[in-house]
C-alpha cells in the first residue's frame, strides 16, 4: 500500500442459522504486543441477523515504508460460539516511478503562430513498482516565471534541489525579465497530459511543446505530483528566434507558363534565399505531390537525394527551384500557391499560373452501395456524369450487364463541354442473397470507358417478442415484486438463481407453511441498453421439486444529470470548475470529455479542459474545467464524461454567470510639458472572427483612433498620444468595445514632470520712446471653441501687453493652433530693466517669457516749424516713475521762446510746451531760422539711471 493511502477490505459474517448472534473482533500481536495505529477495523462490534451477512471494514494506512508485524490476526469470536482468526499482512511502500527526464533545453526555435509546427520533446512516466500509482502534471498551476519563483526564495531552497546544472545562486541570476506586455516564460511552453493512473509496468508518453513568440531566452519550471504526495520539477528552456526565406526578386513571385496543349513543355526557373540566422529545412515535398495533379514538376539544385525537392540551406544561403509544366491531359487553368515547409513551416513562396486544353469526362463516383433492401422492394440512387473538357461527347451504357437486379436511366446520351447528366439507378431484388452486385461501364466516344460498380442485399423482414420489461436509468434502481406461494405444510429456504449481475435480490427467501410472499427483484443496469436489451433469467428452484422460471427484459435509459453547478466568475478571469467523478466499475476508466455550450456562442466563453480523463476502479476524481469569457452575461452548458468504450457517460449542468471584467492593464505614461508622448499597446484578437473595436478615453487630451481592425486570431497596434499641458498626475480611462468581447477597460495614468519651457525677448528704446515685439506661442486644447489665455506682466512699468485676453483656436489632433501676443516696451530709465511675461489656461497650462530691456539716451526730435510770430505746443512726456521738474529752453534766444521754463509733470503723464519765434526785425521773408529746444530733467540719478543730466533735445525751424 503507498504511503499515506488507504487500503480498505471487507469482511462479511454470513448467518445461515435459525437465530441472531452477537460478533465481536479484536486485532493481536503474539506476545501482546501493540498493534499499529495505521491499521483499523470497524465495528469491533455487531449483531449478525439470521438469513443475512453483516459487513465489517478492515483499512490499512501506511505512513512509512515497512511491512505490518508477522502473526497480525484479527479475532472473530461468535457469541457463545465459536472463534475465527484471520491473518493480515500488508507493506507500505513508496512509489517506484520514474521520469526519462527533468532537465530540456529546446536551443535557438524559429518563432511560433497558429497553425504552424511545434518544436516537442516526449517526457516518459514510468511505473516501476509492482503496484498502480497516480501522477498529475500541475502545468495549469505553473504559469508563474521561474526567475520569479526563486524556488520560493532561499528557505525553501534546503527542501527542493535546484534544477539539474544549477547550483546554489547559479540557478537563480538576473536573466532580464520582461516588461508588463511582455509574455511570460511559461505561456510559451505547453503540457498536454491528463492525471491518468499508471498499471505496474505500464508508462505514458507526454509531449512537452515549445512555442516561442519573441526573439528571447525562456526557461519555467513544471512541478509533477505522484500520488498527491511527492513533487519532481521539470526544468524547461528555449530560445525565439526569426524564421525568413525569400525570392531573389520581387518578380519572381509570379511564374506563368501560359495556356499550352497536350505533349508541350516550358520552364521557369526561381531562386530562393535564407536569410534566417539558423540553417533552414527547405522540403517541397507536398507542393510537388500538389502540383504533379496539374502535370508541374519541381527540381531543386541542391537537393539532398536526387529527384526528391528536399534541402538544408545555410544562413544566407541561396539555391535555384526549377519548375516545368509538360501536360499530357487536359489541365483547367489555374493559379495556384507553390508552398514550402521552411523547418516544418508553411510559406507562401510564388504563385503559379498555367492551362492545357483537352477532353475530360468522369463519373463523380465509381461504387453505388444500396445495402439491405426487402425482397420486390424498390430502391433507387443518382449518379452524375461531368464533363470538365472543353470538348463534347456521347455516352451509352450496356442493359445486359444490369440485369436481373439493376437498372439505370438514361442508358445514352450527349454531355458538352462543361454540362452535368444525371443517371438514377434502381434497385430491385427478387431473390434473397446478401451479395448482389452488377459491374456495367460507361463507353465514352474518343475516351476511355468509365466503370461502376453496383452492390446490394435482399433480406426479408423479421417478427420480435415482446418481453417483460424492467425500466430505469443506468446505474439506478428499480424494484418488481415476484409472488411466491408455500403450498407445503413446512418451511421453505429458496435461494434464487439469476444469470446477469444486471438483477440481484436476496440470497435466501423463507417461505412459512401456506405463506405466500413478494420477492423483490432490484434491476440496477450499470450500462445503457441504447437500442437493445438487458436478458436475463431467474430461476426458483423449489423444495417440492418443481421450479418457477422467469425470463427477465431490461431497458436502461440514459442517466439524469449528476449535479447542476453554477458559477459566478467576472470577464477575462479563468477560473478552473471542479466536477467529482466517480467510476462505479472495479477497472479504471478513460472518461473522453465533451462540453456543448446550449447558446452556442463559444467565441464569447471557453470552457477547456483535457480531452481524456482516468479514473481508478471504485474512486472518485476531480476535473478541473477551466473557464474563461470574454463579456459579461449568462450561458449555461453540459459537461459529459464518457467511456468510449461503453458508451456509458456522466453529465453535469454548468450555468455561468460572467460579471463586469475588471481593469486590463495599467498604462503609465510620463513626459515633459507641451512635449508629445506617444505609447503602442499591443491588441490580440482571440476570436477566430474578425473584430472591429470601438477605441475612447475620457479624456480628451489622450488621442487614440476611434476604431481599430483586428484580423482573426491576429494582434493590432493601438497608438496612444498625450501632450501634457499642466504638470502633475492624472488619470483616465481607455475603453475597448465590441459586440463580441463587450468592454475591455484599461487604466491609463499620466504624469506631466518639468517647468514650462521659459523664453526670451530682448528689447531697446530711447526715454520717450518705444518698441513693440511678438511673442508666440501654440494652443494644444481641443474643442467646439476658443480658449481664452490671461495675459499679464509681472512688474508692469516699462512693459506692456496690448491685449490682457487672448482667444485662441482649437487645436486640431496633436498639432496645436499659433497665437500671437504683442509686448510694448517704453523705458523709464536709462540702463538695463528686466520683466516677466506670464500667458495662462487652466487647463492649457502656462507659458513664461523673460522680457529683457534696454533704456537709452533719448534721440533728438523734430524738426518743428513754426511760422513768424506764432507760437507752437511742442507734446512732451515725462516717462519716468516719479513726479519731475523739468527746465525748458530754446536757442537762439533772440528768435525763440519758451512760455514755461519750469514745470513739474507727474509720472508717466504728458504736457504741451508752448515755444514761440519771433524774427529779429529786418530779416526778410523766406528766410529760415533753425534752432532747438532743450529739456532737463531735474532729478537724482536712481530715478533717472543716469549720472549727469538728462535731456531731450527737439529741433525747431523758423519760417519768415
Amino acid at each position: 500500500v503507498h504511503i499515506n493511502q488507504r487500503q480498505v477490505k471487507q469482511i462479511a459474517v454470513a448467518n445461515n442459522g435459525r437465530f441472531n448472534f452477537d460478533v465481536e473482533w479484536q486485532l493481536q500481536l503474539p506476545g501482546g504486543g501493540l498493534v499499529p495505529a495505521a491499521l483499523s477495523l470497524s465495528p469491533m462490534f455487531a449483531t449478525a441477523k439470521r438469513g443475512g451477512k453483516t459487513h465489517f471494514e478492515l483499512s490499512y494506512k501506511p505512513v512509512r515504508n515497512g511491512q505490518l508485524p508477522p502473526g497480525l490476526v484479527a479475532v472473530c469470536r461468535v457469541t457463545n460460539g465459536r472463534t475465527y482468526e484471520v491473518q493480515i499482512t500488508g507493506e507500505g511502500r513508496t512509489p517506484a516511478v520514474s521520469l526519462s527526464w527533468v532537465d530540456h533545453d529546446f536551443g535557438p526555435t524559429f518563432l511560433h503562430s497558429r497553425g504552424m509546427p511545434v518544436e516537442t520533446r516526449t517526457l516518459r512516466i514510468a511505473n516501476e513498482d509492482s503496484v498502480e500509482h497516480f501522477f498529475d502534471v500541475q502545468w495549469e498551476d505553473s504559469v508563474e516565471h521561474f526567475f520569479d519563483v526563486q524556488w520560493e526564495a532561499k528557505a525553501s531552497r534546503a527542501q527542493t534541489p535546484a534544477p539539474p546544472g544549477m547550483s546554489g545562486e547559479e540557478g537563480f541570476a538576473d536573466s532580464g525579465l520582461p516588461g508588463e506586455e511582455d509574455e511570460s516564460d511559461a505561456s510559451a511552453f505547453e503540457i498536454d497530459v491528463a492525471p491518468a493512473v499508471l498499471q505496474p509496468g505500464e508508462f505514458r508518453d507526454i509531449v512537452v511543446a515549445f512555442k516561442p513568440r519573441s526573439t528571447r531566452a525562456y526557461a519555467t519550471m513544471v512541478p509533477v505530483e505522484i500520488n498527491n504526495l511527492y513533487t519532481v520539477p521539470l526544468s524547461l528552456r528555449g530560445e525565439g528566434c526569426e524564421c525568413r526565406a525569400e525570392l531573389a526578386t520581387p518578380s519572381m513571385q509570379q511564374v506563368h507558363f501560359g495556356t499550352l496543349h497536350a505533349g508541350e513543355e516550358t520552364r521557369r526557373t526561381v531562386t530562393l534565399v535564407n536569410r534566417s540566422r539558423r540553417a533552414l529545412e527547405v522540403d517541397l515535398r507536398e507542393a510537388a505531390s500538389l502540383l504533379s495533379t496539374m502535370e508541374v514538376t519541381i527540381a531543386l539544385s541542391k537537393a539532398s537525394v536526387t529527384g526528391v525537392p528536399v534541402c538544408t540551406l545555410r544562413p544566407r544561403e541561396a539555391m535555384e527551384v526549377a519548375l516545368s509544366f509538360a501536360p499530357s491531359r487536359r489541365v483547367q487553368a489555374f493559379s495556384e500557391e507553390l508552398f514550402a515547409l521552411l523547418s516544418n513551416r508553411p510559406r507562401a513562396l510564388l504563385m503559379l499560373h498555367g492551362a492545357c486544353q483537352a477532353m475530360e469526362v468522369r463519373l463523380e463516383t465509381e461504387a453505388v452501395p444500396f445495402g439491405p433492401v426487402v425482397r420486390n422492394a424498390t430502391a433507387t440512387r443518382r449518379v452524375q456524369l461531368e464533363n470538365q473538357g472543353d470538348i463534347g461527347t456521347r455516352f451509352e451504357w450496356d442493359p445486359l450487364q444490369l440485369a436481373p437486379h439493376f437498372a439505370i436511366s438514361p442508358l445514352s446520351g450527349f454531355i458538352g463541354p462543361g454540362e452535368d447528366v444525371t443517371f438514377e439507378l434502381t434497385f430491385r431484388p427478387s431473390e434473397l442473397s446478401r451479395d448482389l452486385f452488377a459491374r456495367p461501364t460507361l463507353r465514352v466516344e474518343g475516351s476511355r470507358a468509365l466503370p461502376l460498380s453496383l452492390s446490394g442485399q435482399c433480406v426479408e423482414a423479421t417478427a420480435a417478442e415482446k418481453p417483460l420489461l424492467f425500466r430505469s436509468k443506468v446505474r439506478e434502481r428499480v424494484v418488481q415484486n415476484i409472488p411466491l406461494k408455500n403450498t407445503a405444510l413446512s418451511l421453505w429456504r429458496i435461494k434464487p438463481v439469476i444469470s446477469s449481475t444486471e438483477w440481484e435480490g436476496d440470497e435466501l427467501i423463507e417461505l412459512a407453511a401456506g405463506e405466500t410472499k413478494n420477492y423483490a427483484l432490484t434491476y440496477c443496469p450499470l450500462t445503457m441498453t441504447k437500442e437493445g436489451k438487458h436478458d436475463a433469467q431467474i430461476f426458483f428452484p423449489l423444495p417440492d421439486g418443481t421450479a418457477h422460471l422467469y425470463r427477465l427484459e431490461g431497458i436502461s435509459d440514459p442517466p439524469a444529470l449528476t449535479g447542476v453547478v453554477s458559477v459566478e466568475v467576472p470577464a477575462r478571469v479563468k477560473k478552473p470548475i471542479l466536477l467529482q467523478v466517480t467510476n462505479w466499475l472495479k477497472v479504471t476508466q478513460r472518461f473522453l470529455v465533451r462540453v456543448g455550450r446550449k447558446d452556442g456562442k463559444d467565441e464569447e466563453m471557453t470552457l477547456k479542459g483535457h480531452d481524456h480523463f482516468d479514473v481508478p476502479a471504485l474512486q472518485m476524481r476531480e476535473y478541473a474545467l477551466h473557464l474563461y469569457a470574454h463579456k459579461e452575461g449568462t450561458t449555461q452548458a453540459e459537461v459529459t464524461f464518457e467511456n468510449e468504450k461503453t458508451d456509458e457517460f456522466v453529465r453535469y449542468e454548468l450555468k455561468v454567470k460572467v460579471l463586469p471584467p475588471s481593469v486590463a492593464s495599467t498604462i503609465s505614461l510620463s513626459g515633459a510639458v507641451r512635449q508629445l508622448v506617444t505609447h503602442a499597446m499591443d491588441v490580440d484578437n482571440p476570436l477566430d472572427v474578425p473584430l472591429s473595436l470601438t477605441v475612447s478615453c475620457d479624456l480628451p487630451e489622450v488621442i487614440v483612433p476611434s476604431t481599430l481592425l483586428l484580423g482573426a486570431g491576429m494582434a493590432a497596434v493601438l497608438n496612444l498620444s498625450w501632450r501634457p499641458l499642466v504638470k502633475g498626475s492624472r488619470e483616465a480611462t481607455l475603453t475597448l468595445s465590441s459586440a463580441e468581447l463587450g468592454n475591455i477597460v484599461h487604466k491609463v495614468r499620466l504624469e506631466a514632470i518639468g517647468a514650462a519651457d521659459v523664453r526670451t525677448l530682448q528689447f531697446k528704446a530711447g526715454l520717450g520712446g518705444s518698441q513693440l515685439q511678438s511673442f508666440r506661442f501654440a494652443n494644444y486644447l481641443r474643442g467646439s471653441g476658443p480658449a481664452v489665455y490671461k495675459c499679464a506682466v509681472k512688474s508692469g512699468t516699462d512693459f506692456e501687453v496690448e491685449v490682457k485676453d487672448v482667444a485662441a483656436p482649437p487645436a486640431d489632433g496633436t498639432t496645436g493652433s499659433e497665437v500671437s501676443v504683442e509686448i510694448r516696451f517704453e523705458p523709464s530709465r536709462l540702463g538695463e530693466v528686466a520683466d516677466t511675461l506670464t500667458i495662462a489656461h487652466p487647463d492649457g497650462g502656462e507659458y513664461v517669457c523673460n522680457l529683457l530691456g534696454l533704456g537709452s539716451e533719448p534721440g533728438r526730435l523734430g524738426p518743428i516749424v513754426i511760422k513768424a510770430g506764432q507760437t507752437v505746443q511742442v507734446p512732451f512726456k515725462n516717462v519716468l516713475n516719479a513726479n519731475v521738474e523739468f527746465a525748458s529752453s530754446a536757442s537762439p534766444a533772440g528768435a525763440f521762446a519758451v512760455g514755461k521754463p519750469r514745470e513739474t509733470i507727474p509720472a508717466k503723464k504728458g504736457a504741451a510746451i508752448a515755444v514761440s519765434f519771433k524774427p529779429e526785425p529786418g530779416t526778410p521773408a523766406g528766410t529760415r531760422v533753425d534752432g532747438q529746444l532743450v529739456v532737463i530733467a531735474n532729478a537724482p540719478a536712481s530715478a533717472t539711471g543716469s549720472e549727469g543730466p538728462l535731456q531731450w533735445v527737439v529741433y525747431l525751424r523758423g519760417e519768415t
